[in-house]
């Protein structure tokens, strides 16, 4: 069939016809549609009469299709059902994007660029699932995106640098105040989180031993950490970029100047190939500060 002789067919009346048919009556089926019961009759009048045999057999209880009515409505219905499927994927897939976010990234960093985000795609619905993805693919709960933390590379995954990670202890402004040199953390609890090697590396870089290490609380993920950190309870390991906002409102505070770079850091990443996918190219361009 041709898309001219396509265009002939009564759509609408057909849409009408279907919706009486699944109802059983015509009042029903205007109740459904919004339109008034005459109309409804009107319309499947006007497919009787193109058709030239009867559709529905009128009595007291309602309707009955004739045995063209229900070879008419076996196909209506079918091929509307398909053509609602077919949209409502299309359209699923054009207007959400999942993202993939680890916890402590998702309330430091995410949240605070998520209005600029929502402006700059207005259409997209913009899921975020919070956790890191250890040994999940992307692709699984229809996952789009994720943000990883890592050294950048992972097998058959386009990566884009967002945040490298260069760390300084933090820790509450009270507990700071009693922190004039970096060998005064001998006098306080340590907090941390993986990997369990950077308290080390940081003392040992500041000139100040590692003894008092034995005695450090391990936590199982930085938020918890940044969280006791923030009670009071010690100090832990953070990076200034992603703690910017709770230095701006004096949660946190980073009392020394040096910084450990374990060339670790976070990175937007999706399926190779999918680089050029024009919802994913701008949400890269927004999170590495590209586009404004």
């Amino acid at each position: 069939m041709s898309y001219a002789h396509t265009r002939r067919l009564p759509l609408h009346a057909l849409l009408v016809f279907a919706t009486a048919m699944r109802s059983g009556s015509f009042t029903r089926a205007a109740t459904t549609l919004g339109v008034t019961q005459g109309a409804v009759s009107r319309q499947v009048k006007y497919l009787e009469d193109e058709i030239g045999t009867a559709l529905f057999v009128r009595h007291k209880l309602g309707l009955r299709a004739t045995p063209a009515g229900e070879s008419l409505f076996a196909t209506v219905d079918d091929a509307l059902g398909r053509i609602a499927a077919t949209y409502d994927g299309l359209r699923q897939r054009r207007q959400t994007l999942t993202l993939r976010v680890p916890p402590t990234l998702a309330v430091r960093w995410f949240i605070p660029l998520l209005p600029s985000l929502r402006l700059a795609l207005p259409d997209i619905d913009i899921r975020v699932a919070t956790d890191d993805g250890r040994g999940r693919s992307l692709g699984e709960d229809g996952v789009d995106a994720a943000i990883l933390y890592g050294r950048g590379s992972w097998s058959g995954l386009i990566a884009i640098p967002l945040l490298s990670e260069r760390l300084t202890p933090v820790c509450s402004p009270a507990l700071a105040a009693d922190l004039a040199t970096p060998h005064d953390l001998h006098r306080h609890r340590l907090l941390q989180c993986a990997p369990h090697d950077a308290w080390r590396r940081w003392l040992v870089q500041a000139g100040v031993n590692t003894d008092h290490l034995r005695h450090a609380e391990t936590f199982d993920t930085l938020e918890l950490a940044l969280s006791a950190a923030t009670r009071g309870m010690g100090i832990t390991l953070g990076d200034k970029t992603l703690l910017s906002e709770s230095f701006s409102d004096n949660i946190l505070v980073a009392p020394f100047a040096q910084t450990l770079d374990l060339g670790m850091g976070y990175h937007l990443v999706f399926q190779d190939g999918r680089e050029t996918t024009p919802t994913l190219g701008l949400l890269a361009a927004l999170m590495t500060g590209r586009l404004s």
